[in-house]
């Protein structure tokens, strides 16, 4: 009885101790590697844009609510009606809203037919419809098209017993090409990776002169995915024997789709975007009754929401992208990106995801201009839902670090999975 005893109050030493709660799990901080001395590219803000995020009148404000985001891709529906897929937004008068922006549309082809999946009729009509959407977008005028997007998530919505998919994207690729020779023809858009069906598809394209532009597919389950999915297509090119093509992911979104949007959610995505130089990114659009919300960045119509101002600081970037190595590359946890400007001369780190509550950011090769002393400046941007406004970020410390053979560490607590976070460094 003496032996339990003390064996009771061992036990509970050393959870005093160590102050942990029993039966809560114990985690360490997460850590973030960020290496000034590696450029990555120029800033690109590849995954500044989002589907159905703008339509003919929302958000009504482009120069103060758009244009501070640098977008880089929308994808909209080539035409908009109630015999479409979509009622509103249709590509090109989005494309002239986004004149005086360095925003681009994405015309979605598959969304000429109504329902879902696609209410595909015969390839008569198609090529019809497709041929009456090219000479509209090229009467337009407007020269800010991404490039036309054949069909979307054929996995799931090619439905035709007459005719394969493989022949309608053979007929519509030649088709764009003889009418619209210099347009970007992207595909094959699937719902998600899938390396035998993408292996089918570049093999048909290769043997049929009829490989895409840029090649789509998307990422709806979280970012824990996204760079092995890369490393695998660029697998399969050299396999294949096709020249690296541009790679979009034109619908992004946490597994948890309340999630679009969310600050916590959206770091890790953007991270492995940019670490793995993808060419566009559009957030995802779950919520139907509410597009023209930029990938519910917007809480409304008219009222910024989290993920606004933690995109906005995505936007400020300028100067080159700098690489980040997170702990652990495929999964939801803390992920960042960061860029330096010898210009402007300043660094910024902008980060979040699934954490235990610290950060640790190890900065390393900083550049000269920062000096012997490094002026950080830590904030955030908290989130609740989609739908709740948020004025503005805040502050959370503001301090002098000495530079010791070009590395400061910075320590964030108390940080939590839906708010987004920025290390700014000055001199």
């Amino acid at each position: 009885m003496k032996k339990k005893f003390i064996g009771m109050v061992l036990s509970l030493s050393i959870i005093l101790t160590a102050g942990v709660i029993p039966g809560k799990p114990v985690f360490a901080a997460s850590t973030l590697n960020v290496d000034c001395g590696t450029t990555i590219r120029g800033v690109t803000h590849c995954a500044s844009g989002s589907l159905y995020g703008i339509t003919e009148s929302k958000p009504s404000d482009i120069s103060q609510i758009v244009a501070p985001l640098k977008p880089n891709v929308f994808t909209n529906p080539a035409l908009a009606g109630s015999q479409n897929q979509q009622p509103i937004g249709a590509a090109i008068p989005v494309a002239g809203r986004l004149t005086n922006t360095t925003g681009k549309v994405m015309i979605r082809l598959a969304d000429i037919y109504p329902k879902w999946p696609y209410a595909f009729t015969n390839m008569d009509d198609w090529i019809g419809k497709v041929t009456n959407v090219i000479n509209k977008k090229k009467a337009s005028g407007y020269s800010d098209f991404y490039g036309y997007e054949i069909w979307n998530e054929p996995d799931g919505t090619w439905k035709s017993t007459s005719v394969s998919f493989n022949d309608l994207w053979l007929k519509t690729y030649k088709l764009i090409r003889s009418l619209d020779s210099t347009a970007q023809i992207i595909g094959p858009s699937y719902s998600y990776y899938n390396h035998n069906r993408m292996n089918d598809f570049l093999t048909f394209c290769k043997a049929n002169n009829c490989v895409p532009d840029v090649i789509c597919w998307h990422e709806l389950g979280g970012s824990k995915n996204i760079s092995n999915d890369i490393k695998d297509l660029n697998s399969l090119e050299k396999t294949l024997g096709i020249p690296a093509k541009k790679i979009s992911i034109n619908e992004y979104c946490d597994s948890d789709h309340n999630a679009e949007g969310q600050p916590g959610a959206s770091a890790p995505f953007i991270a492995k975007f940019e670490r793995n130089k993808v060419d566009s990114a559009c957030i995802s659009w779950w919520w139907t009754g509410a597009p023209g919300r930029l990938g519910s960045l917007m809480a409304s119509d008219t009222q910024k929401g989290a993920g606004w101002w933690f995109y906005k600081w995505y936007g400020d970037m300028t100067g080159s992208m700098v690489n980040v190595t997170p702990q652990n590359d495929n999964s939801n946890g803390v992920d960042g990106f960061a860029c330096v400007d010898s210009s402007n001369k300043y660094v910024s780190i902008l980060l979040g995801g699934v954490n235990d509550g610290t950060v640790n950011v190890s900065i390393n090769k900083l550049p000269s201009f920062i000096g012997a002393s490094a002026n950080v400046k830590v904030e955030k941007v908290d989130w609740k839902s989609k739908d709740t406004p948020v004025s503005g970020t805040n502050l959370v410390f503001s301090k002098s670090y000495p530079v010791t053979n070009g590395t400061i560490n910075v320590s964030i607590p108390n940080t939590n999975n839906t708010s987004g976070y920025r290390v700014y460094i000055t001199n």
